[in-house]
């Protein structure tokens, strides 16, 4: 990570160099109080996944953040029922309680399997919720109940 990017107006590089799939990820910290994440490339993988979760809640703790707005731009095959749960009770156990997160699926036909994953995230104490649309995750990142 970029030694510089806790300022508001910087960010760091693309995609880091650990090993998070066949994925580019950008951060944006323009929107006041949220860490913006724009995941781009193949999903499927639940240990990349876990590896991209890990490390943009400490990217958004680091930061002094608690408001993650992740926008979802994956193709290819989504991660199974049994290893999504296996990965979100790995993300829980790191004490990621205090974030909220809003996920914006931009593919309608994985939007199921992110729904199940916040079911899941729920379970384990993790506030989250998945949208159809940037405004509406931003509207509820803000306002939205806890």
């Amino acid at each position: 990570m970029d030694a510089t990017w806790g300022h508001e107006d910087e960010s760091p590089p693309e995609s880091p160099p650990d090993d998070f799939g066949p994925v580019t990820m950008q951060w944006d910290r323009s929107i006041p109080g949220v860490l913006r994440v724009v995941i781009h490339g193949i999903g499927g993988d639940a240990d990349a996944a876990l590896r991209r979760w890990l490390y943009n809640f400490n990217m958004a703790r680091e930061a002094g953040l608690r408001r993650i707005l992740v926008v979802l731009e994956l193709d290819g095959p989504q991660i199974s029922e049994p290893r999504l749960a296996r990965m979100i009770a790995a993300v829980a156990s790191t004490d990621v309680g205090e974030f909220r997160v809003a996920i914006v699926q931009t593919r309608i036909e994985r939007q199921n399997n992110d729904e199940l994953g916040v079911l899941i995230a729920i379970e384990h104490g993790i506030t989250a919720r998945v949208f159809p649309d940037e405004r509406s995750a931003l509207v509820w990142l803000h306002y939205g109940e806890r």
